[in-house]
């Protein structure tokens, strides 16, 4: 993630710099050395309201199941508001007043949402969405390590204990929450691909470290997970079970 982090602020130095030199949207008319410090600044603040709107963009996307694009609008339709009024704010000699009332401020809003939507479709080629799951509430960017299926999960989820097949939709079970989701069991166990687990069931996905204990009721055999669910075991996965050391 730091390292993530690191690349991603460099790339914006990097463009603030290009957009010094280049001095669009009536720039260039102000010295060299003023006109690429105050790019990069831009890059930088511009950076800082766009990438946590991206991230509650692609949550959204994920939670709700919409269309990436319509996420992706409203997250730069919103981030492009604040960066609009400090761009405007600066030019009108830190004047809050005259900065909400700028003749230009239409144009510029288009100007900065316009840059804001070219940066974004940049990282997004840089960085596919595939590659960068969620892990939790506290991440402010994904790690590139992590299973391709938590993405899928609502920021602050947590690790992730078992997934039930319900018709076309999977039951996402961690410790104190539920979600369910439009996926196939088969299609999100091989999205879970590097997490420690097994499928017991035709209709369950169990992650080793969520066996809490084992319940036997003569031939039947159940998991006892950690959030206190019950997973039937099937009996043509008991060997395998007990050949991968869960059953003692």
């Amino acid at each position: 993630m730091a390292k993530r982090l690191a690349i991603e602020i460099f790339l914006m130095l990097a463009l603030g710099v290009v957009l010094g030199l280049i001095g669009p949207f009536g720039t260039f008319a102000i010295p060299d050395a003023p006109r690429i410090a105050y790019w990069m600044s831009f890059a930088v603040i511009g950076y800082a309201i766009y990438r946590p709107m991206i991230i509650v963009g692609d949550w959204l996307n994920d939670r709700f199941q919409m269309s990436r694009i319509i996420g992706a609008g409203m997250a730069l339709a919103l981030s492009a508001m604040p960066m609009t009024f400090i761009v405007a704010w600066l030019f009108s000699g830190f004047d809050v007043s005259r900065a909400l009332r700028w003749d230009g401020l239409g144009l510029l809003y288009f100007q900065v949402w316009l840059i804001g939507f070219l940066v974004t479709g940049f990282f997004q080629l840089l960085f596919p969405k595939t590659s960068i799951p969620a892990e939790s509430a506290g991440d402010f960017l994904r790690d590139t390590n992590d299973p391709i299926f938590l993405t899928r999960l609502p920021l602050g989820f947590g690790p992730i204990y078992a997934l039930r097949g319900e018709d076309h939709y999977v039951r996402a079970i961690g410790e104190t929450r539920e979600e369910l989701i439009l996926i196939r069991l088969r299609d999100a166990m091989t999205e879970l691909n590097g997490i420690d687990g097994m499928a017991v069931h035709r209709s369950w996905w169990v992650a080793q470290s969520a066996v809490k204990s084992i319940r036997r009721d003569g031939r039947a055999l159940s998991l006892i997970l950690r959030s206190g669910h019950e997973v039937p075991v099937a009996r043509d996965k008991v060997p395998l079970l007990r050949k991968a050391g869960w059953l003692h």
